[in-house]
């Protein structure tokens, strides 16, 4: 696919099923709720300057030869790192740096993520094979012109034994396994971009102690995965505080905290 259009990224926002909510509402699309319609209509136009300022927001993808945010090169010299720099400001423009979350922050995090995959593989590359699912992701992620979020903080629970994470049973943690991959229960919060992303990138902000093996995850997912539920703060954008009773929404497996958290 290459850059998208701003119309593209709102069309997939559109027919991804997402469960969002927002005090006690549910919204079925982020795209034309009041409260978020704003952040997401800005986003489409933060996609459409990279193509108002193609020589500068975009490069050629070094296998296909599509045009891709220059947010997912990988500098090899200083010429690269200034010509990036240029393509991120034009960026930042189009929201005064007051978005800072746009989808190119989390681009640079895993082109520097890919482009030192060894250190992920570990000194004994005993996790080869998770380095190597990391440099797919990545161009993945550049090539589908993918809006991912991430949540890399634990909630606040109790701040005299949070960082001991064992025992913790609100936290996310790995409950059991499949054929195909782990399964998880639990929250995490400050997926800021989560109402407008098409996946989210789970792994730990901080240190992991070593007798917490089950916290110590690091995956990626689409948003409508099954199970997968946002929770929104209070919107700056709504015409008006968003009523909420303090109730929890209806149960399910999974959950994950964002600006939206996220419950899984």
């Amino acid at each position: 696919m290459g850059a998208r259009t701003g119309e593209q990224f709102l069309d997939r926002l559109r027919k991804t099923r997402r469960t969002v909510w927002l005090g006690d509402e549910r919204v079925d699309d982020v795209t034309a709720h009041p409260a978020l319609a704003g952040a997401a209509h800005t986003l489409a136009d933060v996609f459409d300057r990279q193509h108002r300022y193609a020589a500068e927001c975009l490069v050629p993808d070094p296998d296909t030869g599509e045009s891709m945010n220059i947010s997912h090169m990988m500098p090899r010299s200083i010429a690269d790192l200034e010509r990036r720099n240029q393509g991120l400001t034009r960026i930042s423009e189009a929201t005064v740096g007051l978005m800072g979350r746009t989808p190119d922050y989390m681009n640079v995090k895993f082109a520097c993520f890919a482009a030192r995959h060894a250190v992920w593989a570990g000194a004994d590359r005993g996790n080869e094979e998770g380095a190597q699912n990391l440099v797919r992701f990545q161009r993945y992620l550049a090539r589908e012109d993918v809006s991912l979020t991430h949540t890399i903080i634990q909630p606040t629970i109790d701040k005299a034994t949070d960082s001991r994470i064992v025992g913790n049973q609100v936290t996310l943690r790995k409950v059991g396994e499949t054929s195909s991959g782990i399964v998880v229960r639990g929250g995490r919060i400050l997926a800021t971009l989560a109402p407008f992303a098409d996946e989210i990138a789970v792994y730990p902000g901080l240190p992991i102690p070593a007798e917490a093996s089950t916290y110590a995850l690091a995956f990626a997912i689409p948003v409508d995965t099954p199970g997968l539920i946002f929770l929104c703060r209070d919107s700056v954008a709504a015409p008006a505080p968003i009523p909420s009773t303090g109730r929890c929404p209806p149960a399910s497996t999974s959950r994950t905290p964002s600006s939206c958290s996220t419950t899984s």
